[in-house]
């Protein structure tokens, strides 16, 4: 019964790889913002070759695309590195994509792909293929401030997201009322970040992260209408409702 599910899964794997659209080139570089499920690029090519050699996966039918077959590959690599639980859940995070390239010979770049900014300095999203779809500063008198006091990134539930700059996390916690689960990251530049309304938190007070690194996933705790992430950019310093600008980094 084990070949019909790898064949099941070839299948899903090769509609989501249009035959006619040109050829995925393999990256020198691999970008961590760039390998995700839903991904095509040169990034996830590179990745699947190292995953062939690591764990014997088949991507002919679906170079450089992040299917289920690719995660399912992925996921028995962190188990390979002693992951378990919801740590070995297939989504490459920096320091199991670090040791897949120092064993099977890539380098890896914790900002964003091409187009990005320098490695280890910001990444161009907060939510690594998504971009902005409700922006900062629209008057709405349902808010407290009078207007949307961050940027709005929709996405599905459980979609990765990224620490924007290298930093330290100022709080992680469940305690955001109506922005639900939240993190606050208090990042290279002086600036505090507020992360809201996750399904999930990966990170804890005071730990360090890079840029690009994963801290948490879209979710609907808190005041909403559906999962995507409120994005907001505050000064240094506790944080205060109100007290923010248009989300730079």
């Amino acid at each position: 019964m084990a070949g019909i599910g790898n064949v099941l899964d070839s299948v899903v794997e090769m509609f989501s790889s249009e035959s006619s659209e040109p050829r995925v080139q393999r990256a020198e570089v691999v970008s961590l913002a760039d390998v995700h499920p839903g991904a095509k690029n040169g990034s996830v090519l590179r990745v699947q070759e190292a995953l062939a050699k690591a764990v014997g996966l088949d991507y002919a039918s679906a170079p450089g695309t992040f299917g289920p077959r690719t995660k399912a590959a992925y996921a028995t690599w962190q188990h390979h590195l002693g992951y378990v639980g919801a740590a070995a859940d297939g989504i490459p995070g920096l320091t199991s994509l670090k040791k897949l390239g120092a064993e099977y010979g890539f380098t890896v770049r914790a900002g964003a792909g091409g187009g990005g900014a320098s490695a280890g300095d910001r990444v161009a999203s907060p939510v690594p293929g998504h971009r902005i779809n409700q922006p900062y500063g629209v008057p709405n008198a349902r808010y407290q401030a009078g207007y949307h006091t961050g940027d709005d990134y929709g996405a599905p539930e459980r979609t990765p997201v990224v620490a924007v700059r290298s930093g330290t996390i100022q709080w992680s916690n469940a305690d955001g009322r109506q922005y639900g689960n939240w993190i606050g990251l208090r990042a290279d530049n002086g600036r505090l970040y507020v992360y809201c309304h996750l399904s999930r938190r990966d990170v804890l007070s005071g730990q360090k992260v890079k840029a690009g690194q994963r801290i948490g996933r879209v979710g609907s705790t808190g005041n909403v209408t559906g999962p995507h992430l409120h994005f907001e950019d505050h000064p240094s310093g506790p944080f205060v409702y109100g007290h923010e600008r248009k989300p730079a980094w």
